[in-house]
């Protein structure tokens, strides 16, 4: 019995971008009509996916675990860069097999080629490659997203989720400018499906886009706002030295240290722009609820919810912490 293993992991290969027709949102080649009625000589996964399965690399063919000290900071050898290029070809087959496995499963599903043997997908599912149907379904529906995503990064399952959405209503070139944003706004720092969420929470409905490029002035306003504080520039970091001299200069501060005085002035300017952030948020929620709840019923009765939850809970963190009661 085989038992299929691939998790929802990033998918990308630079060395084999993925064009259109791969990814079945264009039409079928005649070429790729060929391959379908079993021309190609890679065999069935090749015919039924596109992939290019002739050359795996296998456990036997990666060398054995070495350890290589810390200290040692001298540049690869000939033999060690020959066994990092090994590793990376692997991985990136590994990457690609969940976009093929996504789409192959894809495939047998909906021309029901399980028929023959299984009476029904979980039948084949549950016999053949012991996944449940939930793990299928998610990995049918994270292939085409990370596959579109893939010429300009590596995405998980998680982001393939949220942006799944951004592609099914706004179109792909739309969703990869909005991956693309997200990437250049979170510079080094890791993109996140939390990251993701945040962006995708932010756009205008698909009817007031005009165009997949006002993806990135959406984000980069909402950014400098406040309304996606994940994709707001990270605070630098002070350099050395001048941590050393503020630390000199707090017994000339009365006991209070510069960074507490710099703590309280950060603390004011968030409740500035935390109040400034409510007013707007009570200016515009009545109308937005109702033409969120029109366009939308489910996830804006959720998004109704999720909002007074979290003013009741702003609420209780801004009581009177001295005991005494407010004056209004």
């Amino acid at each position: 019995m085989s038992r299929l293993n691939l998790s929802a992991v990033s998918t990308r290969d630079d060395d084999d971008d993925l064009d259109d027709g791969q990814l079945g949102l264009g039409n079928e080649s005649q070429e790729q009509g060929e391959v379908r009625r079993g021309r190609e000589p890679g065999g069935v996964l090749t015919g039924l996916t596109g992939a290019d399965v002739s050359t795996p690399v296998s456990v036997v063919h990666l060398p054995t675990p070495y350890d290589v000290a810390e200290s040692v900071t001298r540049p690869l050898n000939e033999d060690e860069r020959e066994h990092l290029a090994m590793c990376e070809q692997a991985l990136r087959g590994f990457r690609k097999s969940a976009i093929v496995a996504g789409k192959a499963l894809e495939i047998i599903n909906r021309g029901r080629l399980y028929r023959e043997t299984h009476g029904t997908f979980v039948e084949y599912l549950d016999d053949v490659w012991e996944i449940r149907k939930s793990q299928a379904y998610r990995m049918i529906e994270a292939w085409p997203v990370a596959a579109a995503m893939s010429p300009i990064g590596d995405i998980n399952e998680g982001q393939a989720r949220e942006l799944r959405p951004v592609l099914k209503e706004y179109g792909q070139a739309a969703a990869v400018a909005l991956y693309r944003e997200v990437k250049d706004l979170r510079g080094e720092r890791k993109v996140t499906a939390a990251d993701l969420a945040e962006a995708r929470a932010v756009l205008p409905p698909p009817r007031m886009l005009a165009r997949p490029d006002q993806v990135r002035d959406v984000l980069t306003v909402a950014a400098a706002d406040g309304r996606a504080p994940r994709l707001a520039p990270p605070e630098p970091r002070m350099p050395v030295q001048a941590a050393d001299d503020r630390r000199a200069d707090e017994a000339d501060r009365g006991g209070v240290s510069q960074d507490q005085v710099d703590e309280g002035a950060e603390a004011i300017a968030l409740l500035e722009a935390a109040v400034a952030q409510q007013r707007q948020i009570y200016d515009k929620v009545g109308g937005a609820l109702a033409a969120a709840l029109l366009y939308d019923p489910g996830r804006g009765e959720h998004l109704r919810r999720e909002l007074r939850q979290y003013a009741q809970r702003t609420a209780y963190r801004a009581r009177d912490i001295s005991g005494n009661q407010d004056d209004d």
